[in-house]
């Protein structure tokens, strides 16, 4: 999958091949988009959902189409930074 960050790409697929500096980058800015998805399908921004309860508010209502509307992300997208999250950033899990 490819990042676009203001203009700059990163495939997913390359992460290793990246500098260390940038994979934090990476890891970041997938973790700061996840955060606002979270936030969004969270009735409360100060409890904060588990990746679980993220992935059932995903499946109730309009949410998706929430998500969408708001940062433009599709479900592909939306389900990479979930997983993404999960699996390798530590504060998620």
């Amino acid at each position: 999958m490819v990042i676009n960050d203001n203009g700059r790409e990163y495939d997913t697929e390359k992460i290793e091949e990246y500098s260390s500096y940038t994979q934090g980058l990476i890891k970041r800015l997938i973790y700061v988009r996840y955060v606002g998805i979270r936030d969004l399908l969270s009735d409360n921004c100060c409890s904060k959902y588990k990746v679980n309860q993220v992935r059932e508010a995903l499946n109730k209502d309009n949410n998706v189409e929430r998500i969408k509307n708001v940062f433009g992300y599709g479900i592909e997208e939306i389900n990479y930074y979930i997983d993404f999250a999960e699996a390798f950033i530590p504060m998620v899990r």
